[in-house]
Parts: structure tokens; C-alpha cells; sequence
């Protein structure tokens, strides 16, 4: 792209970071500024997700929601306000809504799986097994993700206040933010903001954030 477009001067709340100023390209669809929207306010803000499919980009003045498949040019004007908006899906069946936002974040690829539901359940997809549609993280795609347990471990909350406990006897410890560690058993336990979930056999780390 020529560096020497004319730009558009909007106005971005990117949650608690509202009408940030940005230059964009009129040439990119919402998916496209939502990308680069993610990429640029991830260090700051680590329970954002990496994918722009889990957000949308709406209008302060109307909450009009940007259509995806057209460019910024044809549908703003420069001086607009938007709003990064994150896409709730629907709560499975005889799940429930979480009351406070909060999100797992593995360690390694950086990427963010946000909690909405509870028993929000870790582990991996296996329609054999029970309540398929609460596993909220699914590690199946890494490497050492059959060493996951396909029901590993569930996070539920209640009044704000997180607990974890584990559904297999495949070894969980926690790591908390002092560094000590502690066993993850079958009976409910306290998860803390920024600890870390160590999945033992897979080696997978997973850091516990709430979003205030």
C-alpha cells in the first residue's frame, strides 16, 4: 500500500483505552483495522485475543456496526468515533454466564481463550464424552495436546470470585504470582488474577487474567 494515501482520522475505544487517535488507510475492511488494532495494543492489553473474528467494530453515535466486507472509506467520514466491541456466542445448554470478564492466555503462542460461560471446562473436543459444547479451551491443536485430558479441569465463578478445580488425574499445578506452587486437586480451590495453570504432562502453561 502507497505510504503517501490519504488517511482517515478516527477515534478508537479500545476498551479502557478510549478515543485513541488513528490514522488508517480508507482502503481496509473492519477486519483488516481490527487486525491492526490487535497487533498494536496486545503488549498493554494481554487478554485480547489474536484473532479480529472475535470482534467487531461499531459507531459511538448510533452503535452501528461496520460492515465487514466493505471498506472503511464507504462507510466513515474522517473525525468518526469507533468502538471495539467484543463478539459474546451464545451460552451452551445448561451452562451459565460469567459475571466478570476473564480469559486463559497460553504462554508459548500468546493465544487467548476468553471465559463466558461457566463451568467453563479445559481439556479437548471428544462428542463421546459429556457437555462437548462447555470445553471453553481446547488444546487439541498443540503438539503435545493428546496429553491433555479430554475433561481436564473446569473453572466456574461465583460473585466474582474464580476456582478451579481438576476432572482427571492428570497432574495440574498452579504457579502463583510470587512464583510458589501449588497442586490442583478434584476439590474446588481459589484462582487467583495472574497465576498460571501448568498442565504437567503436556507442559502447557496457561495464565489466569481478569479484565477490570
Amino acid at each position: 500500500m502507497s505510504t503517501n494515501q490519504t488517511r482517515l482520522d478516527l477515534q478508537i475505544d479500545v476498551f479502557k483505552e478510549t478515543k485513541q487517535q488513528a490514522k488508517v488507510l480508507p482502503n481496509l475492511t473492519p477486519p483488516e483495522l481490527i487486525e491492526a488494532i490487535l497487533q498494536e495494543f496486545q503488549a498493554d492489553m494481554p487478554y485480547l485475543s489474536n484473532q479480529p473474528a472475535d470482534y467487531h467494530l461499531k459507531k459511538a453515535t448510533d452503535q452501528t456496526q461496520l460492515n465487514d466486507h466493505k471498506m472503511l472509506e464507504q462507510q466513515l467520514r474522517a473525525g468518526d468515533h469507533l468502538i471495539l466491541v467484543e463478539k459474546l456466542p451464545p451460552i451452551p445448554s445448561g451452562a451459565q454466564r460469567l459475571t466478570s470478564h476473564a480469559c486463559l492466555r497460553e504462554e508459548s503462542k500468546g493465544n487467548v481463550y476468553n471465559l463466558y460461560w461457566q463451568p467453563a471446562i479445559i481439556g479437548r473436543l471428544d462428542k463421546k464424552q459429556s457437555h462437548n459444547d462447555w470445553v471453553a479451551v481446547n488444546l487439541e491443536s498443540y503438539e503435545t495436546g493428546l496429553s491433555v485430558s479430554r475433561r481436564h479441569a473446569k473453572i466456574t465463578e461465583e460473585k466474582g470470585q474464580y476456582y478451579i478445580e481438576g476432572m482427571s488425574l492428570n497432574p495440574i499445578s498452579i504457579k502463583d504470582i510470587n512464583g510458589k506452587l501449588r497442586a490442583v486437586t478434584q476439590a474446588k480451590q481459589i484462582l487467583n488474577d495472574g497465576e498460571v495453570i501448568h498442565l504437567e504432562r503436556s507442559n502447557i502453561d496457561l495464565k489466569f487474567m481478569m479484565r477490570s
